[in-house]
């Protein structure tokens, strides 16, 4: 089948900024809403992170797989699949009333947001130039971080007008609404994916490059959305915050990576991309360490501080994982670092600091997490030549 016309590649990384936010949206959504959870379902921290874990696990394996989907339909119809299997999973979870159904419909919502990265980022290495791709890559990230900053606030603004079944419906009808506009504006420059090969895989899991961006994406997204989805919980059960202010110093603590986002990458190309991951991985260890140190109120300060320049880390990430392998299967090796990075960082991170939690130790986790962050420091200065710019 040959596409009738192509999208204006602006519109297109657009579109795609809108697609990835609600992919975003609808995992991080039940961060902020879990006080609300554990109060009607009676859920502790560690079955709190649990169901993160589930929704992330799911993720990662649709990731994995989403090239059959786009190697069949293409990488436009696979976004407007995304947004679509998003929406289900969003209704399912409001018309939940015990926590079986609420992981089942965590776990469809996992598979909807996990299709999409690889397509989504194939669409924009596809149409967009190599000079400018750092530049659509950071525009691309707003998408997720304004997810971020938004998600608290949509909570609440509608929690106490509509419940938070209302908020979960309402961010659904908007999903199924952006589907359709992707799917009339932006599908057209899809182009097709390549169907897993797990001969590529094994290849890739022998490649030092492969693994060490996937332990930099996982200590990335711990740092980002690991500490994020349990920091409401952990505010209220552990400091004694109360919801309205956590939502807000959440939503607040996402405003500086947007506004570094915009200027992404110029300080990529000012300071290469591996002295930015180097930087932004330190920072982020320093200050994830101090959520599990600091008392009183100074713990609001850390928790904007923690994340605020950890945005510029991924569009230098992504370009490095770009040049990793084979172009022609680009899409698998997306997928595949991806797919372990989300589920070590956005789902077993929050989980084992909801254990830590529950058995009176949350300090020592975020300690632990900090730790672990900065880890991948030491490989990235035994591979000097990952993330260094081709010529």
């Amino acid at each position: 089948m040959t596409e009738q016309h192509k999208t204006n590649p602006l519109l297109m990384v657009s579109l795609l900024i809108l697609s990835v936010f609600f992919s975003m949206a609808s995992r991080t959504v039940f961060s902020p809403l879990m006080p609300t959870l554990q109060k009607e379902m009676g859920l502790s921290l560690s079955a709190a992170g649990t169901l993160f874990l589930l929704i992330n696990i799911s993720y990662g394996i649709a990731m994995l797989l989403s090239g059959f989907l786009s190697s069949r339909i293409g990488h436009g119809q696979t976004v407007t699949s995304s947004l679509g299997i998003i929406s289900l999973g969003l209704i399912l979870a409001a018309s939940s009333q015990g926590i079986l159904l609420l992981a089942s419909a965590l776990i469809l919502i996992g598979v909807g947001a996990g299709i999409y990265p690889p397509s989504g980022l194939m669409m924009i290495n596809s149409n967009i130039d190599i000079q400018y791709r750092s530049t659509a890559l950071s525009f691309h990230e707003i998408g997720p971080n304004a997810a971020l900053l938004l998600v608290p606030l949509i909570v609440i603004l509608l929690e106490p007008w509509f419940g938070w079944r209302g908020v979960l419906l309402c961010l659904a009808f908007i999903s199924i609404l952006a589907a359709v506009i992707f799917q009339r504006w932006g599908a057209p420059s899809g182009g097709y994916g390549t169907a897993p090969d797990f001969k590529i895989f094994g290849s890739l899991l022998r490649q030092k490059h492969a693994i060490l961006g996937m332990a930099v994406l996982s200590a990335a997204l711990a740092g980002l959305q690991g500490v994020y989805v349990i920091l409401p919980a952990y505010l209220v059960a552990e400091h004694h915050i109360s919801s309205p202010v956590v939502n807000m110093v959440l939503s607040g603590s996402r405003l500086a990576g947007i506004l570094l986002l915009m200027r992404a990458g110029v300080i990529i190309n000012h300071f290469g991309r591996r002295r930015t991951i180097s930087g932004v991985l330190l920072f982020s260890a320093c200050f994830t360490a101090l959520l599990g140190i600091v008392q009183g109120p100074m713990i609001l300060v850390v928790v904007i501080i923690q994340p605020a320049i950890l945005a510029v880390l991924f569009p230098a990430l992504l370009s490095s994982i770009g040049d990793i392998g084979d172009h022609r299967y680009q899409n698998i090796t997306y997928s595949l670092i991806l797919a372990v990075g989300v589920c070590v960082g956005s789902g077993v991170a929050p989980a084992l600091l909801g254990i830590f939690s529950d058995l009176g130790l949350s300090g020592v986790g975020f300690i632990l997490l900090a730790l672990l962050i900065i880890l991948p420091l030491v490989f990235l200065i035994r591979m000097p030549d990952f993330g260094e710019e081709r010529k």
